[in-house]
């Protein structure tokens, strides 16, 4: 997992202010919060390849990628780029609008978080899914409030099935290619979204992904911040600078 950049958009970067507060709070807390059960779907059709993307009001798990404009960007108290003050102006969308696949909460009657998966895109979009299979595991950074493990799973389509707004919570949908989709939406996505769009820009096909599927180490990816001097960027499990706790930074 080494995606940091993609066109335009830094998926690292955080504001060093808002991550000092986020750690304080942390620290005066004690404890992270107990991440719940998600998952999110990103269903796949071509040819060429595509993916279904929604556009949401707002989502709560991860932040927002730097398009590198910080002077535009008023962050506020989050682990990265979200719920800017300027979000209309700095994005050019509606303010609070975020791009993203079908998902949800693990609920009790869900046997596991597979089937989460699957029923969030009965809910959401009317459709069945035939094939699915597991893409990444991410787990929101021990200093959110509100946190989250969830799986992201790459599905087709049973045939006959065309998927469709449902609910009222998405105000549009589009299939679209998935390097098209990180390169316009990708300061409007979370993290986990993005990165896992611009990994799928690297298939044109639907099986050559489902091939990827099969190797893909699904360890949770739990994201921590690195700060120094006034600089402060998420880092992964792995990767160089990664801190050994939530607070090694503060």
């Amino acid at each position: 997992m080494s995606i940091q950049r993609f066109g335009k958009w830094d998926f690292r970067a955080v504001d060093s202010v808002s991550a000092a507060r986020a750690l304080a709070r942390l620290r005066k807390q004690g404890a992270p919060a107990e991440p719940e059960r998600a998952a999110a779907v990103v269903l796949l059709r071509e040819a060429p390849l595509r993916v279904f993307l929604l556009r949401h009001a707002a989502k709560e798990p991860f932040g927002l990628p730097s398009s590198g404009r910080a002077e535009t960007l008023q962050v506020r108290e989050r682990w990265s780029h979200l719920d800017v003050d300027n979000y209309e102006n700095a994005m050019n969308g509606p303010r609070g609008a975020q791009y993203g696949f079908p998902g949800g909460r693990h609920k009790p009657d869900d046997p596991d978080v597979a089937m989460t998966g699957l029923r969030s895109v009965e809910e959401e979009t009317g459709a069945m899914v035939a094939l699915q299979r597991a893409w990444a595991r991410w787990v929101t950074p021990e200093y959110e409030p509100v946190r989250f493990d969830s799986w992201i799973y790459v599905a087709t389509l049973a045939e006959g099935f065309q998927p469709r707004i449902r609910v009222r919570e998405p105000e549009y949908a589009t299939w679209i290619g998935p390097e098209q989709a990180v390169c316009q939406y990708g300061g409007q996505m979370s993290i986990p979204e993005a990165t896992t769009l611009a990994e799928l820009a690297r298939y044109s096909t639907v099986g050559e992904v489902f091939a990827a599927a099969e190797q893909r180490d699904m360890s949770p990816i739990l994201p921590r911040v690195a700060v120094e001097g006034e600089d402060a960027r998420l880092v992964l499990p792995g990767e160089e600078g990664y801190p050994a706790d939530a607070l090694a930074a503060a």
